[in-house]
C-alpha cells in the first residue's frame, strides 16, 4: 500500500510540516485583543474536551485565562485605543511650534526695525556733530584772523607811535625851508623853526611857506617878519602835524600863538578858542596853519 493512503502514512507525511509550523517565531507585535481571543479561545477549548468536569476544574480554566490576560496587562472592561487622543498632543505641539515661529519672526521684523532707527539716529547725529564742528572751526578761525590782524595794526601803530617821538623829538636842522617875503627876510629865529619843521615833519619840505609881507594886518606878524604860514592847502593831517610838532617844541622853537581851522591856541597844553568867520577858507586859515613867533 502507499503510505500516503493511510493514516499513519498520512501523520507521518505531516510530521515535518507541523514541527517546521511549530519552529516560526511569534509575530513580533501581537494587538491585545488577539492576545484576549487566543486565551478566551484555549478556555473554550478546555471546557469542551472536558465535558462533565466539575465545577471546580471550570472556575480553574477561567481563572488561568484571567491570569494570562492579568500577565498580558489586559482587563474585561478594555477598550479600543483612542487615535484622537493619540493626535492632540501632537496637534498642540504643532499649534505651538507655529505661534512660537510667529513670535520669533515678529521680533526678528521689530529688532531690524529698532537697529534701523539707531543708525539713523547715530548718522543724524555723527551729521550734527560734523556740523557744528565745522562751524565752530570757522568761527575760530574767524576769529584767529581778526586777532591776527588786530595784533598787526597794534604792532604798527606801535612802530609808527615810536617812530613819530623820534622824528619829532628833535629841532635839529637837516634842511633849508624856502620862505617866500616880499618885505624883506624873516627873522632868523623864524627861519631856525621853519628849518626845523621842514627837517622833522614829514611832508612839510615839500609846501609853500608864506613869510613877510606889508598887507598883513598884525604888526606884530607878517610884516614884522615874525610869523609863517605853512599852505598845506586840502592836506589838513599835515596840518595837524605841523601844528603838533610847535606844540611838543613850544619853547624850542619859541611859538607865541597858533591859527588853524578857525581856531586860535595861546598855549602847547592849552584849548582851542573859536575864531570869527573871516569870508574865505584862506581867511579863516583852513588851508594853513599860521605860527607867530617871539620876537
Amino acid at each position: 500500500m502507499d503510505p500516503r493512503t493511510t493514516a499513519s502514512g498520512r501523520a507521518a507525511h505531516r510530521g515535518p510540516r507541523t514541527r517546521l509550523s511549530r519552529r516560526r517565531p511569534p509575530a513580533a507585535a501581537r494587538r491585545p485583543a488577539l492576545y484576549l481571543s487566543v486565551a478566551a479561545a484555549g478556555a473554550v477549548m478546555v471546557n469542551v474536551l472536558v465535558g462533565s468536569e466539575p465545577a471546580a476544574q471550570a472556575e480553574a480554566g477561567t481563572s488561568e485565562s484571567v491570569s494570562v490576560a492579568r500577565e498580558l496587562g489586559l482587563t474585561a472592561d478594555a477598550a479600543p485605543a483612542d487615535g484622537t487622543a493619540d493626535l492632540q498632543p501632537l496637534e498642540d505641539l504643532a499649534a505651538s511650534r507655529n505661534s512660537r515661529e510667529a513670535e520669533q519672526t515678529a521680533a526678528a521684523k521689530a529688532q531690524s526695525t529698532a537697529d534701523q532707527a539707531e543708525r539713523n539716529r547715530q548718522q543724524a547725529e555723527a551729521a550734527a556733530k560734523a556740523k557744528a564742528k565745522a562751524k565752530a572751526d570757522a568761527k575760530a578761525k574767524a576769529e584767529a584772523k581778526a586777532k591776527a590782524e588786530a595784533a598787526a595794526a597794534a604792532e604798527a601803530a606801535a612802530q609808527q607811535a615810536a617812530a613819530a617821538p623820534a622824528a619829532s623829538s628833535s629841532t635839529a636842522a637837516t634842511e633849508i625851508a624856502h620862505i617866500s617875503n616880499s618885505a624883506g627876510d624873516v627873522r632868523p629865529q623864524v627861519q631856525s623853526a621853519a628849518n626845523a619843521v621842514v627837517s622833522n615833519v614829514p611832508g612839510a619840505a615839500g609846501i609853500a611857506l608864506g613869510g613877510t609881507r606889508p598887507s598883513a594886518t598884525d604888526p606884530g606878524g607878517h610884516p614884522s617878519g615874525l610869523a609863517l604860514d605853512y599852505m598845506v592847502m586840502s592836506d589838513s593831517a599835515l596840518g595837524d602835524a605841523i601844528v603838533q610838532y610847535h606844540r611838543d617844541h613850544w619853547v624850542e622853537l619859541g611859538v607865541d600863538y597858533i591859527i588853524w581851522q578857525q581856531r586860535y591856541l595861546a598855549s602847547p597844553g592849552g584849548s582851542w578858542e573859536p575864531m570869527s568867520e573871516r569870508g574865505s577858507a584862506t581867511a579863516n586859515h583852513m588851508d594853513h596853519p599860521h605860527v607867530n613867533y617871539l620876537g
